[in-house]
């Protein structure tokens, strides 16, 4: 992969790219984007940069700038991952109906698994050892689906295992 240089996104530039991603169906979510890109560097499954952006933008067509953004956020994923820091998936707020906020991993989880599922050959050859490392994200992932419910306790408790389960991951790749 080419380097890009400067590659800490801007909160302004989070927001630049997260519309974008909403306005066109095609493409991911910006946390899901997130997800997918981390699934993609654990595993050293794909650098290719039009496959990175294929997976991400789908059809749809996007500046320079979109693209470069992108980039940027893969080069800082992979920059966290290599850290001695915890690492963090990207959370997304959300209200309930009383107006109160709260963090949702689920989509993250959700990016992460369909990369699982578009590189299933290099992800078929984790060991059984490892898969446990799968169970939070899958588990999580789930919910993206409406196909899982759990109380807010038991949510708690899987997304505490995320930063463990991809550090643990990493290192098995890497």
């Amino acid at each position: 992969m080419n380097t890009v240089a400067d590659t800490d996104l801007s909160d302004s530039e989070l927001a630049e790219l997260d519309e974008f991603l909403l306005t066109h169906e095609e493409c991911l979510a910006i946390d899901e984007a997130h997800g997918y890109l981390t699934a993609l560097i654990v595993s050293r499954a794909d650098d290719d940069e039009s496959a990175i952006l294929e997976a991400v933008l789908g059809e749809a067509e996007a500046t320079a700038q979109i693209n470069e953004l992108l980039l940027r956020m893969y080069q800082d994923i992979a920059i966290e991952l290599e850290s001695a820091e915890p690492f963090e998936p990207m959370v997304i707020e959300e209200e309930d109906e009383d107006g109160d906020s709260f963090e949702v991993y689920d989509g993250w989880c959700f990016g992460f698994m369909l990369a699982l599922s578009d590189y299933e050959e290099v992800w078929r050859e984790l060991p059984k050892e490892q898969q446990s490392l799968l169970e939070p994200i899958a588990t999580l992932a789930l919910l993206r689906e409406d196909e899982l419910d759990m109380d807010d306790e038991e949510y708690a408790g899987w997304v505490s295992l995320l930063p463990g389960s991809v550090s643990g991951l990493y290192d098995y790749w890497h």
